[in-house]
């Protein structure tokens, strides 16, 4: 994956105006901090068993839908701190975040089968940026904004993994490491999911991170989760009565960009059928961007690939 272009920083500083720290993020709340790590030990697990775990918890959870999100964006010079928002996810590739501040929407970040889309309302450019996903997966592409839907709905337990895949497993003292060699976009990556040791019970997360490192051992992307909601569900008469679980406080992490978004799910319902025009691309801003075909700059918002030396 290629490194994001400093246009991400462009993008956040838009919050603030002169850059101040007039709308800085809420503190965490003690509780929105990672909790101890269970204790129970059952013995190091087989790469499959890990493999077999996680894609059981994503097989139960088919979609995702808070209507009270909080969203804190933290990236270089700017501080902002969004209420109000609202996430829809639904598998495979169906995403939509808005985050508001003062009832205003200022950020929208959409998907659906084909193509992903985001809007910021103070970006100077005015500009629905948008791109196929046919497109982006050949790899060319750098994203103005470091935010991809199909790896947050992996970061919230929804994405599974190759039960044939390159696997090994590490352990220290209190977490075991399910590490998988793969490939992105036709590059080396090395993926690594970090569990706690024992069985998390209450707000407690099983699973403690998710970690994206390039053929450089660089990290790209992670997402930390801080607590869980776990929620009963329903799987007919003739099933065994099952827990979802839900992650409520998550972090993800961009290290290149010296970004982070802090989500916070309230009010949380999951596998509801949701409607399908959640996930239309809107029409939003003066003008469309295509990524396939534009390039981001970092001051006037794009300059047209053909345009090029």
């Amino acid at each position: 994956m290629r490194p994001m272009i400093s246009m991400a920083v462009g993008l956040f500083l838009v919050f603030m105006g002169t850059g101040c720290g007039l709308f800085g993020p809420r503190p965490e709340r003690p509780d929105a901090r990672a909790p101890a790590a269970p204790t129970t030990d059952f013995g190091k697990p087989t790469p499959e068993r890990l493999a077999r775990y996680l894609n059981e918890q994503a097989a139960l959870l088919q979609s995702i839908e808070s209507r009270d999100l909080n969203i804190d964006i933290r990236a270089p010079g700017a501080n902002v701190g969004l209420d109000g928002g609202s996430l829809l996810c639904q598998k495979p590739r169906y995403f939509r975040l808005i985050g508001k501040k003062f009832g205003s929407q200022e950020v929208l970040v959409g998907s659906n089968q084909e193509r992903f889309w985001f809007f910021i309302k103070r970006d100077p450019s005015d500009a629905l940026f948008h791109c196929s996903y046919t497109d982006f997966e050949k790899g060319a592409i750098d994203l103005p904004f470091p935010f991809e839907p199909e790896w947050v709905l992996e970061a919230l337990g929804m994405g599974t993994v190759d039960p044939n895949g390159a696997f090994r497993v590490e352990e220290d003292k209190n977490t075991f490491v399910l590490i998988e060699d793969t490939t992105l976009r036709g590059r080396k990556i090395r993926k690594e999911t970090v569990f706690y040791k024992g069985t998390a019970r209450g707000d407690q997360p099983q699973v403690k991170t998710r970690t994206m490192f390039d053929e450089k051992n660089r990290i790209i992307c992670t997402a930390t989760i801080k607590s869980v909601t776990r929620i009963p569900i329903d799987r007919g008469s003739n099933a065994k009565a099952s827990v979802v679980t839900c992650p409520q406080s998550i972090k993800l992490e961009w290290p290149a960009q010296e970004t982070e978004l802090i989500l916070e799910l309230n009010n949380v319902k999951v596998n509801e059928r949701l409607s399908m025009d959640a996930f239309q691309m809107p029409r939003l801003g003066s003008r469309e961007v295509d990524l396939g075909r534009d390039r981001p700059t970092s001051r006037s918002g794009v300059i047209s690939a053909r345009g090029r030396r």
